[in-house]
């Protein structure tokens, strides 16, 4: 019982530092802007269009994970996962398989009907928001895949093994995003997330790091919204390459959540969950991946 306690006290820990800060940022923001003259719904826009509370989100959630492993892990010897040998080489397969996967979703939704796509014309306009969102993501991808994969996954792989490390660090990895819009719309977003969350925690294992996660992560998120189109994970790109027009019923075309509220997404992830552990689970955990 002590070490359940422990174990779910400081994954608690984790996120209240999270949380707290972003309350009182959240705070302080709202009073200067209330000193500026700012009404309520200018206020709730501002916060909500603006970039300072996701990019401080991705900072606290990196700093609290390595000060959780640092402070109660660090001497324990499990794997964090970021001193990976070949780490780039495994970026970029996960980008890849990534792409793949995405692509695959998308084209599917497509080709049964779920959504038509239209070419936008192109103004050199839509290249600082494509670029704003590649930066974004690759935030997203490292913050998330650090404290899920890296601290949530290793504590809970150190204490009960693998496959509980699997499963609830991606139950978490969903919880985590239940305040998107329209996670609770249908149960595919909310299952999709968890085997979003599945597929990465499986790469983590099977390839002994983080790199191949945040690798797939990273392109996964970003040509769902700024290539083909989509909602992701409920929110709206600020440009794309193509536009989609929902044409079906939203089980298909995944509604107002995107590609991660289709049926036919779920099926892609489990198929790829099942393609990246055969494809690596013959290899070596890297030594080199602990953090000493």
């Amino acid at each position: 019982m002590k070490t359940h306690a422990a174990v779910v006290g400081k994954i608690i820990l984790s996120l209240v530092m999270v949380m707290v800060v972003i309350t009182i940022a959240s705070l302080v923001f709202a009073i200067v802007g209330t000193a500026s003259g700012m009404d309520l719904a200018e206020l709730e826009t501002s916060i909500g269009e603006g970039v300072l509370i996701p990019y401080l989100q991705m900072i606290l959630f990196i700093a609290s994970s390595f000060a959780m492993y640092a402070f109660f892990e660090r001497k324990k010897g499990w794997s964090f996962g970021l001193k990976q040998r070949q780490g780039a080489a495994y970026a970029l397969h996960g980008a890849v398989a990534g792409i793949i996967l995405i692509s695959i979703s998308a084209v599917l939704i497509w080709a049964f009907g779920g959504i038509a796509w239209q070419t936008p014309a192109w103004d050199q306009e839509m290249l600082v928001p494509m670029l704003k969102g590649a930066v974004l993501f690759v935030g997203v991808a490292v913050s998330e895949e650090i404290y899920s994969r890296g601290y949530v996954q290793g504590l809970l792989r150190y204490h009960y093994g693998k496959t509980v490390a699997i499963v609830m660090s991606s139950i978490l990895f969903a919880l985590l995003h239940s305040l998107n819009p329209g996670v609770f719309s249908s149960p595919f977003p909310f299952a999709n997330l968890i085997m979003a969350g599945v597929i990465m925690a499986v790469a983590r294992e099977v390839t002994g790091g983080l790199w191949w996660p945040i690798g797939l992560h990273l392109t996964w998120n970003y040509f769902q919204g700024y290539i083909y189109g989509f909602n992701v994970s409920g929110t709206v790109p600020d440009n794309s390459l193509l536009s989609t027009v929902d044409q079906g019923p939203a089980w298909l075309s995944g509604g107002i959540f995107g590609i991660e509220g289709s049926a036919l997404t779920v099926a892609v992830l489990i198929l790829g969950t099942i393609a990246v552990y055969m494809l690596y689970r013959n290899r070596k955990l890297d030594a080199a991946s602990i953090i000493k």
